[in-house]
């Protein structure tokens, strides 16, 4: 019997070996680097959507409650944008709302994620239409939009939510009501 023990012989990889896994690797990497954008870009416009939607229940919350919609001068807009966004904030912070309800993601983004919750960052990307303080008014028209979004940071233009509670982008609204 041999008492020598046989040492295994290691074998190291090729620079061909090496350079293949590397341009594999970088193959790879491009390809989820593009897909990494349009993930982001889903995944800001479905937040964007629950934040439409959140806006939209507590809006008809505050109906259920005061029997009208919040009457905050819609012309504060132009002229007072941190008051108008406020007097919203406030408004609807009763039922559960936060400011990050009222900040699309992909405009806080595009804008270098300011702090929200500093009053100089007060905004709201979301426009709430004006209606008078009759009983439920908002409810009268089933095609007039509750809230719209600013900008058009999503496929398809502003984000709108209808007195349905149905959200659709304005390319989609236009399509909807031609097919009408």
């Amino acid at each position: 019997m041999n008492s020598r023990r046989k040492i295994p012989h290691c074998r190291g990889y090729t620079l061909l070996e090496l350079l293949t896994v590397i341009v594999i690797i970088a193959i790879l990497a491009v390809l989820l680097a593009g897909s990494a954008g349009s993930f982001r870009a889903r995944a800001e416009r479905a937040s964007c959507v629950a934040n439409l939607q959140n806006l939209y229940a507590g809006a008809a919350s505050y109906i259920a409650d005061q029997g009208h919609w919040p009457q905050i001068d819609p012309g504060l807009v132009e002229t007072q944008p941190k008051q108008y966004a406020g007097q919203w904030i406030a408004a609807l912070a009763p039922y559960g709302l936060s400011r990050k309800n009222w900040v699309c993601p992909s405009q806080q983004r595009a804008l270098g994620s300011p702090d929200i919750n500093l009053a100089d960052n007060t905004r709201t990307d979301y426009d709430a239409m004006p209606f008078d303080s009759g009983l439920r008014t908002p409810y009268t028209w089933p095609t007039q939009p509750w809230f719209v979004e600013h900008a058009a940071e999503h496929d398809g233009g502003p984000l709108i939510i209808f007195t349905s509670g149905e959200v659709l982008s304005l390319t989609d609204a236009m399509h909807y009501q031609s097919t009408q």
